[in-house]
């Protein structure tokens, strides 16, 4: 696959990323860091994972620390007119969110020309997720996430994505 080709798909994963969180929670998502990665692996407080086939092969994760989770959470129920869930649900609210987020990058590149499937989305909530980077490319982009108008900080979004080498 073309390096430029990955770059393009990038941009588009980044400028969708921030424009979701501004439309769906009113929060802005400013790019803080972005770049190959030749990490082995990963493990967050709450991870969601989306995988999608077609033309491009690859999944795309996204990451969360306990304060950023604990900070979203009540944001996205809000949004998915959750008043109450049990503790285990959590994740599930945030999987939502995930599939919400996935389903509107994977509608941006279609409209760019791929074609893809979008597959049902995962959670790797304190699991350590291995990859195999010889048969991946690895992209890391780090999110500083803040709502303007109550000036509040609520941490980091981690992206991370993988493309399947050819």
């Amino acid at each position: 696959m073309d390096p430029l080709l990955d770059e393009k798909i990038i941009i588009t994963i980044m400028r969708n990323f921030s424009d979701f969180m501004k439309e769906t929670l009113h929060l802005s998502a400013d790019r803080e860091a972005y770049g190959p990665s030749r990490n082995e692996g990963l493990c967050y407080e709450s991870c969601q994972s989306i995988s999608f086939s077609g033309e491009i092969e690859g999944t795309l994760f996204l990451g969360l620390d306990g304060y950023t989770k604990l900070k979203l959470l009540p944001r996205v129920a809000e949004r998915y007119n959750i008043s109450s869930f049990p503790r285990g649900l959590a994740s599930s609210v945030l999987m939502e969110f995930s599939n919400q987020l996935g389903g509107r990058i994977l509608t941006e590149l279609e409209e760019g020309g791929f074609h893809l499937q979008l597959h049902p989305p995962e959670v790797h909530d304190h699991k350590i997720v291995p990859f195999d980077l010889s048969r991946f490319r690895e992209y890391i982009i780090v999110f500083f996430l803040r709502d303007r108008r109550q000036r509040m900080y609520l941490g980091r979004a981690y992206l991370t994505i993988l493309f399947r080498k050819y």
